[in-house]
């Protein structure tokens, strides 16, 4: 039971995350947000190296973990980021849940081509649902920009880039897809490092971003930031770090089966506080609650498949 207590607290960490950054980059850049969640990430993963100890068995892992550890932490956090940032920028973070739930199905074809496993009946039915919920969401006419309750509001609007949103959400569920393979392969027999793993995965998606600063347009750009846009970031990378952190705890407690689908009723949480504080920078429709319950649906479905 408390298992599922910790994966329901980690789904919910993961909205917030999603919901402040949200709010964020209706006056900031997807590039600017990731560098600031991606920065506030490595001294919380330090601080949660040092109280669990892992910090100092850091011997452990091997040279090739670590090259794995780091290259899937730019993948990661750096690429993948980027890409979910940017598609929650342009269509919305209700719209971009469920597609970041096609990350289920994208493991299942790459174990289907490469790794010879197979696809039965369960697990088609859960990729349909899941492929047919996105689909839903899409609008056949033409997007306006979505104000708050008046004309005269001051926030700012939100204009529906469907292009741009699909196409940068396709690419994160690309790059979240990928990256779990290298740090499942570098923590291969080092599952109590995992912690220390995503200190390693953070510092080398920090390091990428530091050094896209040599860049003069980047650094106006992360300067330009107004302090409460940093503040939103600062908090969105706090809950993202939370959401992993309870999110290990959850697995250590309970089973995979039981964990993976709770997790991804995240979608859910989105769309209720999104509804609830973003909704001036949102367009809900009844295709886009359809299309998430969809999704959510064909997710719970394909990983209890998986695991039967």
């Amino acid at each position: 039971m408390l298992g599922i207590v910790f994966a329901l607290v980690s789904s919910f960490s993961f909205s917030v995350n999603t919901v402040l950054a949200r709010r964020g980059l209706a006056r900031a850049s997807a590039s600017a947000g990731a560098f600031v969640t991606v920065m506030i990430g490595v001294p919380l993963f330090l601080v949660a190296s040092l109280v669990t100890g892992q910090l100092f068995n850091a011997g452990d892992v091997a040279l090739t973990a670590y090259a794995q550890l780091a290259v899937g932490g730019v993948i990661h956090f750096g690429f993948g980021r980027y890409c979910n940032y940017r598609a929650v920028s342009a269509i919305g973070a209700t719209r971009t849940s469920p597609i970041q739930s096609l990350t289920v199905p994208f493991a299942v074809l790459f174990a289907f081509l490469f790794l010879g496993e197979k696809v039965n009946i369960v697990m088609g039915a859960g990729i349909a649902l899941m492929l047919v919920g996105p689909a839903m969401m899409v609008e056949r006419t033409p997007a306006r920009a979505v104000r708050g309750a008046s004309d005269t509001d001051t926030r700012p609007a939100f204009e529906l880039k469907q292009a741009e949103g699909y196409l940068f959400a396709a690419l994160s569920v690309v790059f979240y897809g990928t990256s779990p393979i290298l740090i499942r392969a570098a923590l291969a027999g080092n599952v109590d490092l995992a912690v220390f793993g995503g200190l390693i995965a953070y510092t080398a998606a920090a390091g990428a971003l530091i050094a896209t600063l040599v860049v003069p347009a980047r650094r106006d750009l992360i300067g330009a930031m107004r302090l409460g846009t940093v503040r939103l970031f600062l908090a969105a990378g706090f809950f993202v770090f939370a959401a992993q952190m309870f999110r290990f705890i959850a697995l250590s407690l309970a089973p995979v089966a039981v964990i993976t689908p709770l997790q991804r009723t995240g979608a859910i949480f989105v769309l209720g506080l999104s509804w609830a504080v973003n909704r001036h920078l949102e367009k809900i429709t009844w295709q886009v609650v359809a299309g998430l319950l969809f999704s959510v649906a064909g997710a719970v479905l394909l990983v209890a498949s998986r695991q039967s």
